[in-house]
């Protein structure tokens, strides 16, 4: 009955009818969304309108020490993401980390968590003495990061708050972060990837809404706080990595996630998308096999 209800609420156009009755929003976002996690919540035009609806909560955005416990503080970290199995798009960054590392590498991992890959990748024996791992992350998560490390005593990895002070790197992760920035495509101030001192060879994102339409801004509830929510236009996606000097050399579906928003049937996501961006297509060609769904033609992510 609930996959019914929440079937009829965001995707199809009863659900924006019931929406438009007075109260229900007010009493659903109130009595379900606010009590659940990872719940999506609105629709805006713009990042501005998206932070201003978060802020009515008493925490906004992803400086959360309780989220950050829960992502940080878990025993099965290290296995994969829940219970010890792996999430099926993981598969695709492990093997393209799997073909791309080599000896005295770093990887700059941004939005990290409490270096979650790098305990994954630890685990899968693709990492060496010689590499360094280097997480990007807000100050709690950060905090507990190193925390979790020290009491790990683990090697090769460190952690910072601020993108334009990590080393330079030559293999970068955005594994389901972008979105959450408030800016990553420097529309109104630098990138993500222009705060960088040194542009990665290779950029690995994983786990991002992408569709046709123009960007559009929801809100994720974690309970103890809401995130402004990103999705991303795919054509202004691309050029600002064309515009950088990247080529997308394999892309892939995410079907662990999808994305929908009660009383909006307009705005439904069926997966999510992740893929590799290299600066040299032809170096990326002659290390490692492109993925099936790179068959496609390269400009599109998926």
């Amino acid at each position: 009955m609930e996959k019914l209800i929440k079937l009829a609420l965001t995707q199809t156009s009863l659900g924006r009818l019931i929406g438009k009755v007075p109260f229900v929003s007010e009493i659903y976002m109130k009595k379900i969304w606010s009590k659940r996690m990872n719940l999506f919540y609105g629709l805006h035009d713009n990042v501005d309108s998206a932070e201003d609806w978060s802020a009515k909560f008493s925490s906004a955005g992803w400086n959360d020490g309780a989220l950050a416990k829960l992502l940080v503080d878990r025993d099965d970290v290290g296995r994969g993401d829940g219970g010890g199995s792996m999430q099926a798009s993981q598969f695709a960054v492990l093997l393209w980390l799997s073909k791309l590392l080599k000896p005295d590498m770093t990887i700059l991992d941004l939005g990290g968590a409490g270096g979650v890959f790098y305990e994954i990748s630890k685990h899968h024996n693709l990492l060496t003495d010689s590499q360094h791992w280097h997480v990007v992350d807000m100050p709690r998560m950060v905090e507990l990061g190193r925390k979790r490390h020290a009491k790990l005593k683990s090697t090769g990895i460190s952690f910072g708050t601020k993108l334009g002070a990590a080393p330079a790197s030559d293999i970068m992760l955005a594994l389901g972060c972008i979105q959450y920035m408030r800016d990553p495509l420097g529309q109104s101030g630098p990138g993500f990837l222009d705060e960088l001192e040194k542009a990665p060879d290779y950029v690995i994102v994983n786990k991002i809404p992408v569709w046709n339409k123009p960007d559009a801004w929801t809100s994720q509830g974690f309970i103890t706080t809401a995130c402004p929510y990103r999705i991303f236009n795919r054509n202004r996606l691309e050029d600002y990595f064309g515009a950088r000097g990247y080529t997308i050399a394999s892309s892939w579906h995410v079907p662990e996630l999808d994305l929908r928003v009660p009383f909006h049937p307009e705005c439904s996501l069926d997966h999510f998308e992740g893929f590799l961006a290299t600066r040299d297509a032809r170096e990326a060609s002659a290390v490692a096999t492109p993925l099936p769904a790179s068959r496609r033609r390269k400009r599109h992510l998926a």
